[in-house]
């Protein structure tokens, strides 16, 4: 007579990656090139995001689900570059509203709603957050509660810090993501 296995299998971990794209132009064009403005600088996003899949990849064993790219356009119009973006694979773009000052509008209840959403249906074990706003606090919170890990990523910041304190006190991970990582996606915009 057989004697079962007993010993728990390892189970592969299904994840998604939800950056906050704002946060990250924004803190990547500061410490790369000392912009203030997005249009001061160009982004090589197909290869930036292909980058940010493989380092995913490297971090986490198991199945990517799909990446969620959170942006903003006037009137929810997608640019040129987004619309690019939205056709690469296992790629989801997800665009806020862009007002007249250049703020953007509803990215962070989006991911906010996403992230929740994900873990209430059980779609994901991990999720890898590129996003520094405190207001995502309670969103991991909540997906914490449904049983799935956070692993928050974060810019490497010129001085001090760029990530509000209780999302990284909040996060199970922490990893910050280096200029040398993002210096080949990144280029100051020719001047007109």
């Amino acid at each position: 007579m057989a004697i079962p296995d007993l010993m728990p299998h390892p189970v592969a971990a299904k994840y998604a990656v939800l950056v906050d794209v704002g946060y990250l132009y924004a803190a990547a064009g500061e410490v790369l090139l000392g912009a203030k403005e997005r249009k001061e600088y160009r982004v090589a996003a197909d290869e930036l995001i292909q980058s940010l899949q493989k380092h995913a990849e490297e971090r986490i064993s198991g199945e990517l689900l799909r990446i969620y790219w959170y942006d903003a356009a006037r009137d929810r119009v997608p640019t040129v570059d987004q619309r690019v973006i939205a056709q690469l694979p296992w790629v989801k773009v997800r665009l806020g509203n862009l007002n007249a000052r250049g703020q953007q509008k509803g990215v962070d209840a989006q991911i906010r709603s996403d992230l929740e959403a994900l873990a209430r249906h059980h779609a994901v074990t991990d999720t890898i957050l590129l996003a520094g706003d405190e207001d995502m606090v309670p969103a991991v919170e909540a997906a914490q509660a449904y049983g799935v890990r956070i692993h928050l990523w974060g810019v490497e910041p010129p001085y001090g810090t760029n990530q509000a304190e209780r999302l990284v006190w909040e996060s199970d991970t922490v990893e910050v993501i280096t200029a040398d990582f993002l210096r080949p996606f990144f280029s100051r915009a020719p001047q007109p």
